[in-house]
């Protein structure tokens, strides 16, 4: 399997497909009379092909609707409905992340689902946990998806083998060095303890809930500090120095993540993409477990990888609507979903999915209900600009991680950097 290393921790899957149509948001009817929806996403061909399925059943329940159906890999989609929105020809429908939930809430471009919820659209069986990350104040633009968190994965037979302390509740982050270090040098040189994570703004954000900080604040300001960076940076370079992680060639591969390839033996990650390495392909069974801590908690929390939107325009507003409950709450399309998006965001679908779950996705079941007693409310939508603060996040730290510039002489370009971004 070919996963995309810097898309998969952005979107939490590796993403291709096709581009997005360009016709104009629908009208009231199609041809030969038909309301005719279109409705967009982001996602691999193997989403794409459950997604149509589900498609499909709406339509065979519903006569008299046709919807039309797009899809493309992040950054396409993306750019895509930037143009899309601009002009006023977005789709009925789409799926949205929560780095641009923000911005076009704010633009008004998306429909306010508020007046809606317990209505057209049923939340009481949604697991409300969720429900943040769709919010903006007091009013609901995105219907949560799925429900995923973050997972450290990692081959506990090598590091077995190499004689390493395996994670235990509380573990801290010199645990994980120390382990990660002494795996490097069993194992290495051509295999490492722990894919690098320290250029990864989502892996940044958990280390500092453990301390009480956040990426952005509720009212989307930034929410850590220069400082904070550097150390964050500088533990990296700890880590580095032990040789417990990867070294920059094999981090820099955006081909494919260095766990899948086994050039290291642990990698943290959206658990949602964990079921999509199956232990018959990786050759053995790998196990799950939280972050380690450096100070209170796990710093997790618990989020939908992608929304349920419907565009502001739409001229079919009562149909979407309708399309947008039977995706999230019909038993039969979330038989057919699965975990393609995660855990299911209906508590009763994911019920009654346990019995039917490969050994990969119970993995992620069973770590999921472990850890929810520790996880966090998912967080409001970051504040735009948050998207192009990630990549900038991505892009300074590897200069630090390749040498070219220190922890304390890099922080300052990214915290300028954001604020150009922020608009601050």
């Amino acid at each position: 399997m070919t996963v995309s290393r810097r898309t998969l921790l952005r979107t939490g899957l590796a993403l291709a497909g096709a581009g997005l149509t360009t016709t104009a948001c629908s009208s009231d009817s199609g041809s030969g009379g038909k309301t005719t929806l279109r409705f967009a996403w982001w996602g691999s061909e193997e989403r794409a092909k459950l997604t149509q399925q589900v498609v499909d059943l709406f339509v065979g329940k519903n006569p008299g609707v046709e919807v039309k159906t797009t899809y493309a890999a992040y950054d396409p989609y993306f750019q895509k409905l930037a143009t899309e929105m601009s002009g006023g020809n977005a789709p009925d429908v789409l799926q949205m992340g929560d780095r641009y939930l923000r911005e076009y809430a704010e633009r008004n471009t998306l429909l306010d689902l508020t007046p809606h919820l317990g209505t057209q659209v049923q939340t009481a069986d949604l697991e409300k946990k969720l429900f943040p990350a769709g919010n903006i104040g007091d009013k609901t633009y995105g219907l949560p998806m799925g429900q995923t968190t973050h997972v450290l994965q990692y081959d506990a037979k090598r590091w077995e083998e190499a004689g390493a302390k395996l994670p235990a509740d509380g573990w801290t982050w010199d645990d994980l060095r120390e382990s990660a270090a002494a795996v490097s040098a069993k194992l290495g040189p051509k295999v490492s303890g722990l894919s690098d994570p320290f250029g990864i703004e989502d892996w940044f954000g958990d280390w500092l809930r453990q301390q009480g900080r956040d990426l952005y604040t509720a009212d989307g300001k930034l929410g850590y500090t220069e400082a904070e960076v550097i150390a964050w940076w500088k533990l990296g370079v700890r880590f580095r120095e032990a040789k417990a992680i990867t070294p920059p060639e094999i981090t820099a591969n955006t081909t494919l993540t260095p766990f899948p390839r086994k050039e290291s033996t642990a990698e943290f990650c959206p658990d949602s993409t964990v079921g999509m390495t199956s232990w018959e392909t990786y050759g053995s069974p790998f196990a799950l477990t939280p972050f380690p801590t450096a100070g209170t908690g796990i710093g997790q929390f618990t989020q939908p990888p992608m929304m349920l939107s419907v565009a502001q325009r739409t001229k079919n507003k009562d149909v979407a609507l309708r399309f947008a409950d039977f995706f999230i709450n019909d038993p039969e399309a979330g038989a057919i979903l699965g975990m393609a998006r995660g855990l299911p965001p209906n508590l009763k679908i994911r019920e009654t999915l346990a019995a039917k779950l490969t050994d990969e996705w119970k993995m992620v079941a069973d770590y999921e209900a472990k850890v929810s007693p520790q996880l966090l409310p998912a967080p409001p939508p970051p504040p735009k600009g948050a998207g192009v603060v990630k990549t900038q996040f991505q892009r300074i730290y590897d200069d630090v991680m390749h040498g070219k510039a220190t922890p304390e002489a890099a922080a300052p370009r990214l915290m300028s950097e954001i604020q150009q971004a922020l608009g601050a």
